[in-house]
């Protein structure tokens, strides 16, 4: 019997940021090959039993555990939060403090008692934390489902600031994630990479070692259909930005659109819808400018992407692949982006601008009709590369249970 529990860091529902894409299109394409699966949440919402009707249809799973982890509104508190998780477990990441809590690991180790696995996939790094000394945890068969290198966004993001002591803080953070992850990736049985540049990554960080590195990219279901372009009866191109906004390369890449590029686009005949969920407060200011509508949580994306003509992705750095980049484009949506922005996609028919003087050529040149060209091509491409049952089917045969 081929008994699974798939440990992810959050509710995957809603469905409303690209990890949960991720989350959602993995699972769903390796259902069928367990006898058994169990899935783990850690979650801080309480609303997040609610969606179990979904969990059900869309997994049928046999156990959905809801583990709450700690959620600190008050910065303050979290801050607190955060030094006693250093002063706790001073080798870990201090973001990892969440999940490693004594009621957690107790929680995991009754599940772990109870129900004997074949193996564990963990969605996402963090979890691994509420795992990794448990004795029950010793003996049973790992696969990490790394979403991009966990390491390299907090260097990244290092580079990016001007205040010293916030740079050594990051990178020394950075260097926590990295040992972290490379822990998890030295017991696992295989690593799932979701992006070719991440393989490359972690085979650097392996001294050269690919013997446990799978490229397992997202699958997406491309639906045939003809997209025309918004609904709107007004005729201005209507373009969309689309991400979490509190997460680091979203909002260092539309800040940077919105301060450098959106002044400069003729709005008379450009719109921008900015959708996404997550802490949205450091672009209030930003969000008043003529031509921007922003949206932020919005339920239904069907709704979103018929009523928009481009996606623009102006991602400056992170790893991983870009599930919008995919989404769009098994939508129909043609893309304006960066090099970085639809890195890992395999993209090749895009509207390119780097600079903000080429972004503002690119968009204030975009035409419908050559838009929906260059999506019709993108989608022929991306089609093959991303069928959910051949993924799945990819992703099983890499491991033995």
């Amino acid at each position: 019997m081929k008994r699974c529990l798939w440990v992810v860091p959050k509710g995957i529902f809603p469905v409303r940021d690209g990890a949960r894409v991720a989350n959602q299109a993995l699972l769903k394409s390796v259902r069928p090959h367990f006898n058994e699966l169990d899935i783990m949440l850690f979650n801080e919402e309480d609303s997040d039993e609610l969606h179990m009707s979904l969990y059900n249809s869309e997994f049928n799973p046999t156990n959905v555990y809801f583990f709450k982890r700690a959620s600190y509104p008050n910065k303050i508190k979290k801050l607190l939060f955060l030094a006693k998780s250093f002063l706790t477990t001073p080798s870990l990441p201090v973001t990892t403090g969440y999940f490693h809590t004594d009621k957690q690991k107790h929680e995991v180790t009754q599940v772990l008692t109870h129900r004997k696995y074949d193996v564990i996939v963990f969605d996402g790094l963090h979890p691994f934390t509420t795992f990794m000394d448990l004795p029950e945890f010793k003996n049973i068969p790992v696969v990490y489902r790394a979403h991009n290198v966990e390491g390299d966004l907090w260097s990244t993001a290092a580079s990016k600031t001007k205040n010293m002591i916030i740079q050594k803080l990051l990178l020394w953070q950075g260097r926590k994630m990295t040992d972290l992850e490379m822990s998890l990736a030295r017991r696992a049985q295989k690593v799932w990479c979701i992006a070719e540049e991440d393989l490359k990554r972690f085979k650097s960080l392996q001294n050269g070692d690919d013997k446990n590195l799978v490229l397992i990219p997202v699958g997406l279901d491309f639906k045939k259909s003809i997209h025309t372009g918004h609904n709107s009866k007004s005729d201005k191109i209507n373009l969309l930005f689309l991400g979490k906004m509190d997460w680091a390369p979203n909002k260092d890449g539309l800040k940077w659109f919105l301060e450098e590029v959106w002044p400069k686009v003729d709005t008379s005949r450009f719109e921008l819808q900015i959708v996404g969920s997550g802490d949205s407060s450091w672009g209030t200011e930003l969000f008043k400018a003529p031509g921007i509508n922003f949206i932020g949580f919005a339920k239904d994306l069907e709704a979103i992407y018929s009523n928009c003509d481009f996606s623009i992705i102006p991602i400056r750095y992170g790893s991983g692949t870009r599930i919008k980049v995919i989404e769009s484009i098994s939508k129909g949506v043609p893309i304006v982006s960066t090099d970085m922005g639809v890195q890992g996609s395999g993209l090749n028919d895009y509207f390119k601008a780097e600079t903000a003087d080429e972004w503002i050529k690119v968009i204030n040149s975009l035409d419908k009709k050559r838009g929906q060209e260059i999506a019709a091509l993108a989608f022929t491409q991306l089609e093959v590369m991303y069928s959910p049952a051949s993924i799945g089917n990819k992703a099983i045969n890499s491991i033995k249970i």
